[in-house]
């Protein structure tokens, strides 16, 4: 749950940079134009905007009945900072523990003698894999076709947003010792 809690955090936290940043670079942005960029709903787009303008970090002015501009505040422009540094710092030290987690695995299929590895699960952690991957004599590739793991030595689970998901949609589908977790996932490991 803590872990949860975390990823609702930062998400959340990014968001609000991004809402802050963004009132702060073009004043007469629209809610409905931000909520798509950011891929969250309209309605809670407004309940972060309301939650902006409750604490005194954001002004409104409406210049006609269906324009609105948004104005950071001095506490709004100090808040954003604050935010961005802990933004910083969070995505930095999941930089750190992914790739030094991403360096055990590796070790690992070293002494296995695996050296084609997949990758299940796109985006910034897959990224950091192959990023440790280079100058390791270890190959990565990011597969989503789960019927074709057989192919690699060993499978990484890389999937950010639902690990335990794919952890149960693969389990079966390669080998116990073959299939990779990293600890800052938390996935539950079933032992057969």
């Amino acid at each position: 749950m803590a872990a949860f809690q975390d990823t609702r955090q930062h998400t959340e936290q990014k968001v609000m940079v991004h809402l802050l940043s963004e009132i702060e670079r073009n004043p007469s942005f629209t809610q409905r134009g931000l909520a798509s960029e950011l891929g969250i709903a309209l309605g809670l787009m407004n309940q972060y905007l309301k939650r902006c303008v409750n604490k005194g970090w954001v002004r409104v002015s409406q210049i006609s009945p269906r324009r609105i501009t948004y104005f950071l505040t001095p506490d709004g422009f100090r808040e954003k900072s604050h935010m961005v540094k802990d933004y910083l710092a969070r995505s930095m030290a999941f930089f750190r523990d992914a790739r030094s987690q991403c360096e055990e695995a590796f070790k690992l299929c070293h002494i296995q003698g695996w050296h084609y590895i997949g990758l299940v699960g796109e985006g910034d952690l897959a990224d950091i894999a192959k990023l440790v991957a280079l100058g390791t004599g270890i190959q990565v590739e990011i597969t989503n076709n789960t019927a074709d793991l057989k192919k690699y030595d060993a499978i990484l689970i890389t999937d950010v947003a639902n690990p335990q998901r794919t952890y149960e949609i693969i389990k079966n589908k390669v080998d116990y010792h073959q299939l990779l977790t990293l600890r800052l996932l938390h996935i539950s490991k079933v032992i057969p």
